[in-house]
């Protein structure tokens, strides 16, 4: 099973999304990665949230420039699209408001094509956190690829890692169970 964990950076935690990142994982093994931004300044959102982006996110070395955040927003359309077709889940860590209102933005950009073709449902680490005993909204250690925090190529692999020590502690893995623990 193919499954895509994403993370967006916007201005503000209701500002508009100029950056994603993800990785795709089959099998419990990170296969793929990627990430694309355009200027914070080309989002909207307010000065106070400006200034904190300015102050804290970073973005990935190696990511596709664009110009807008719709043009963003169409390359991640594009990437989630390609591997719905294999089959891939959607997951993020705490999806509201950042990565919730991306997605909503890109279908929102072609209502007619895309009303029917966004994830259902959105799966989010954070309830994997809460099922394990563990605090979804708690700060975990990183790794040397995780660093630096808000860079949302780096906050997607560190999601993605924490999805398999949640899955490992729950003593199930979820590819295993055909998405049916109720019969396991």
């Amino acid at each position: 099973m193919k499954r895509i964990i994403f993370d967006v950076e916007s201005v503000g935690l209701h500002g508009e999304g100029f950056a994603v990142g993800f990785v795709v994982q089959e099998d419990g093994k990170n296969i793929a990665s990627g990430s694309c931004a355009c200027s914070a300044d080309a989002a909207r959102g307010d000065a106070s949230d400006r200034k904190w982006v300015a102050e804290n996110v970073t973005l990935p070395a190696q990511h596709v420039p664009r110009s807008s955040p719709r043009e963003v927003r169409e390359w991640f359309w594009g990437v989630w699209t390609r591997y719905k077709a294999e089959g891939a889940e959607l997951w993020t860590d705490c999806g509201w408001p950042v990565e919730a209102n991306f997605l909503a933005a890109c279908v929102a950009d072609e209502p007619l094509g895309r009303k029917w073709e966004g994830p259902y449902p959105l799966l989010d680490v954070a309830v994997m956190f809460r099922a394990v005993g563990w605090n979804p909204l708690g700060t975990y250690p990183r790794e040397d690829d995780e660093l630096p925090a808000h860079n949302p190529l780096n906050d997607a692999r560190q999601s993605a890692r924490l999805l398999l020590t949640a899955e490992a502690a729950l003593g199930k893995v979820a590819s295993q169970s055909g998405g049916d623990l109720a019969n396991d």
